[in-house]
């Protein structure tokens, strides 16, 4: 038991040692406008957190663990991902300061439901908070756009853990904590967490680029099934034709759009994507994370009961900021599951 002990007292030093304090300032740089958790991933002092925990702030102030009564390091945004609620900061050692770093989950088949995690960060201003719980479903629909998955755990977090850490128990990042579920500011035990497959692909673009790039299909889509099938034979005049099949169903192409010019109309049903198959938007996400806006893909459609290909350019991906001029971190209920309802690309494009 003493050993068992020991060891969960160093993960626990050290996933606090890699969680940062983040304090967000207003124009004038005195008053403080909120305050987000980080994490430190890389030597030189690059963290990851939500971006709207810096969106449209002036001076960003970031404690350590170790440092957390003492002078703080001033922050510099290096890299944006507002899709994906996520964003990278810097932050310069000083002289011989070392840095500790959350190593990040590389193997995705260690992320399912049932997995024991830990959430680190800053609820309500208690700071370098250590909650625990267990993820209760994985690649779950982001409310921004179907192709960043988010992670749904129980680990308590609250105002204050935006932008923190989320580990499994070998001490690895498997999610950036970003949302949780508390209707009239009750929190209801469900908190959402961008996924580490997620993470990873954003990091490395913003490391890159500064800006995180990703294809869209400008498309109105519903997962196509029985009950979907029979609604819309009842609801529209005449009669479409409407496959018995799975697949995902045009809901609505507008005339004169991108979907129309690259040829499709309303009620084709995607039912392959390059050869892979389309029966749900996490089959298409699959696909779509391995393209680049400008790059065309083979869409295998029924039209009129007959099958046909069509060779399809794909967008780039957009979003007003505009959607983080409200406050993100008011525990509000998020939008319904994106698979109850149409789904576009994004929430604005």
């Amino acid at each position: 038991f003493t050993h068992a002990a020991d060891l969960e007292k160093e993960l626990v030093g050290k996933i606090l040692n890699s969680t940062v304090r983040i304090v967000a300032y207003e124009e004038d740089g005195i008053t403080a406008r909120g305050v987000g958790s980080g994490v430190i991933v890389s030597e030189s002092g690059l963290i990851l957190t939500n971006y709207h925990v810096i969106h449209k702030v002036h001076k960003l102030k970031v404690y350590l663990w170790k440092d957390r009564y003492r002078k703080p390091h001033i922050a510099t945004v290096t890299g944006t991902d507002p899709l994906a609620d996520l964003a990278l900061l810097d932050i310069d050692p000083w002289p011989d300061e070392t840095f500790h770093i959350a190593e990040l989950e590389t193997n995705i088949e260690k992320v399912y439901a049932g997995v024991g995690v830990i959430a680190v960060g800053h609820p309500l201003r208690m700071q370098w908070t250590v909650t625990r719980g267990i993820t209760n479903a994985v690649n779950r629909l982001s409310f921004i756009t179907p192709y960043v998955m988010l992670l749904q755990h129980d680990a308590v977090i609250n105002q204050g853990n935006s932008g923190g850490p989320l580990f499994n128990l070998d001490g690895n990042l498997i999610g950036i904590n970003t949302y949780m579920i508390a209707p009239n500011e009750n929190y209801t035990g469900m908190g959402y967490a961008v996924q580490i497959d997620s993470v990873a692909r954003s990091l490395g673009q913003m490391i890159e680029l500064g800006v995180v790039i990703r294809p869209a299909l400008k498309l109105n889509l519903i997962p196509l099934n029985e009950d979907v099938r029979n609604f819309i034979i009842q609801e529209e005049e005449p009669d479409p034709f409407i496959p018995n099949t799975f697949g995902v169903i045009m809901n609505f192409v507008e005339p004169d759009g991108h979907a129309a010019k690259q040829g499709m109309k309303n009620f084709d049903v995607i039912v392959s994507m390059d050869g892979f198959p389309t029966n749900d938007m996490r089959e298409i996400t699959s696909v779509m994370n391995t393209k680049q806006p400008g790059e065309m893909v083979y869409l295998l459609v029924i039209r009129q009961g007959e099958y046909i290909i069509i060779p399809y350019v794909l967008k780039t991906l957009e979003m007003s900021l505009d959607y983080y001029d409200k406050d993100r971190d008011s525990g509000a209920v998020p939008p319904p599951d994106p698979e109850e309802k149409d789904l576009e690309d994004s929430v604005e494009e």
